[in-house]
């Protein structure tokens, strides 16, 4: 999972991790998520990010090792789900009319404005929680296997994309989710029509392996 942070982002990670990890000092959950961030030091951190948000990807492993080193344990998975954290964060501010089930559709006749906004507000509510971050690096997962490209993407819509994700990592994955995955990662998102909750993206047609050459995989 690849995605560019900032200052806040890292904020909001450290958030993250002082409620996920409340036994460690806190000095050693800062340094310990600069190192999983690829920096040597904290303050190395803040003076590039200060300067300019800057594309990484988390290091578990760098992260953990830290902390044993200054012998604290932590479950795996703790830096990436606050990075994920971070992302969904960045992703509901970038688009207020997005949750968990996509972007916000018209009022349903049975209900009332009041109802509607009080459903739609705990639907971006659960982004933020465990099952929501974990579909959130589900679909980050998938869509770090394509690249960008400058026009968008009309063959498939954030709906089909999602049941792709659902069927790599054999679990769910919600459509707010996926985009919420594609907007922290910098892809552009738009609705496939007006009123939908789907979306399309500038994603690339190919999947792309680790060497960086393409393979057949339509999206």
């Amino acid at each position: 999972m690849k995605s560019t942070i900032t200052l806040a982002d890292v904020e909001h990670m450290k958030g993250a991790l002082r409620a996920s990890l409340p036994h460690v000092k806190s000095s050693h959950r800062v340094e310990a998520l600069a190192r999983g961030l690829g920096w040597q030091t904290n303050a190395s951190l803040r003076v590039a990010l200060v300067a300019a948000p800057t594309e990484v990807s988390p290091d578990e492993s760098a992260f953990l090792g830290y902390l044993r080193e200054h012998s604290f344990d932590a479950p795996g998975g703790s830096l990436v789900r606050a990075f994920a954290q971070a992302g969904v964060r960045r992703a509901l501010d970038l688009e207020p009319a997005l949750s968990s089930f996509g972007y916000r559709v018209p009022i349903d006749r049975n209900e009332t404005f009041e109802e509607a906004d009080t459903r739609f507000l705990a639907s971006r509510a659960e982004m933020l929680e465990l099952h929501g971050i974990d579909e959130f690096i589900r679909a980050a997962a998938f869509l770090s296997k394509f690249g960008r490209r400058k026009s968008m993407n009309r063959t498939r819509s954030s709906y089909g994309l999602k049941h792709d994700a659902e069927r790599m990592s054999g679990d769910y994955v919600a459509n707010g989710m996926m985009i919420a995955a594609a907007l922290a990662m910098g892809f552009f998102a738009e609705r496939t029509h007006s009123g939908s909750p789907n979306a399309h993206f500038n994603i690339s047609s190919k999947e792309i392996s680790v060497a960086g050459a393409t393979r057949s995989g339509a999206v």
